[in-house]
């Protein structure tokens, strides 16, 4: 018998569709096709990962809320037990009081809101949609009085990187206590302006050191998520964290299951000098597209 593919996760990962209702700088979900997982074959994915103790299902795509059966879904995760159901937006749905509310009464415990910068002007050029930002707002307005966990995917880019920490301090005002930090990815990307648009590692410390201090003051989480260890100076190392950690099974639209760790996103590209490092059996390496642009020279083995 073959092994579940859940065995020891935490995590599924529902990524439904790739379409969407926003173009952001540097997003290819848009160009992945219109292929759909069915419902029928979510609700057999949720019921196998239930089995072997997945403990939370995390509805993503593309965009999950386009999806006329996310409310079903919602209540069959309930159903099945799933102490954790969270759904990662754009929230751009989530501004109209009905669907909030039928969301909420299907059970959905957590969102993790995607985020660009607090100037909706920035917000929406990066997301390529004007209006974007405000709906968002909307969202957060109408959840205010909610008990869900709210956290908040922020996408670092050299334009936002000046206003990273205000960013972060005012959706904590907002309601969110926690933040994932995102580096831009220029993997697969035929756009210049994407590659353009990715910082350095000398452009990023200032900001993550401001935005950590920021957040440390408001008593929320911040971790990075594409930053390894050795690009970081040694008070932002623990900022860190691996894909890994996260024990997440992400399931396509073609009914595929994978580690998060091994989406070509994560990393991967090790270098020789890698083979050194002391944090090499839990490091995930830098990702190709990031060596494409700024080369191999701020990578160094940790003795």
């Amino acid at each position: 018998m073959n092994p579940s593919p859940f065995t020891g996760a935490r995590w599924l990962e529902l990524a439904l569709d790739y379409r969407c209702n926003l173009r952001c700088l540097g997003c290819r979900a848009c160009a992945g096709g219109e292929e759909q997982l069915a419902p029928e074959r979510a609700l057999a994915r949720m019921k196998q990962a239930r089995t072997s103790g997945v403990e939370g299902v995390w509805f993503g795509g593309g965009e999950p809320t386009l999806r006329p059966e996310l409310p079903a879904l919602l209540r069959a995760a309930r159903a099945l037990g799933f102490p954790r159901r969270l759904v990662q937006t754009n929230g751009m749905r989530l501004a109209y009081a009905p669907y909030r509310a039928a969301l909420l009464d299907a059970g959905l415990t957590a969102l993790r809101l995607n985020l660009k910068s607090l100037d909706p002007e920035l917000h929406d050029h990066l997301s390529r949609a004007p209006g974007s930002h405000a709906l968002l707002e909307q969202a957060l307005d109408g959840l205010t009085s909610s008990s869900l966990d709210l956290a908040g995917d922020v996408l670092l880019t050299l334009p936002s990187l000046p206003t990273l920490a205000d960013t972060l301090e005012h959706y904590a005002r907002r309601g969110l206590r926690s933040f994932s930090l995102w580096l831009l990815s220029a993997f697969d990307s035929d756009d210049p302006s994407v590659g353009q648009a990715v910082p350095s590692p000398q452009a990023l410390v200032e900001p993550l050191r401001q935005a950590l201090l920021r957040c440390q003051a408001l008593s929320v989480h911040l971790e990075s998520l594409h930053t390894p260890w050795c690009l970081l100076p040694p008070d932002l190392a623990p900022l860190f964290r691996p894909a890994a950690d996260w024990r997440l099974v992400v399931v396509d639209p073609s009914d595929r299951p994978f580690l998060l760790q091994r989406s070509p996103f994560e990393g991967g590209s090790y270098l020789p000098s890698c083979a050194s490092c002391r944090l090499r059996p839990t490091c995930p390496g830098p990702r190709p597209d990031y060596l494409a642009l700024h080369g191999p020279g701020a990578f160094q083995p940790l003795p």
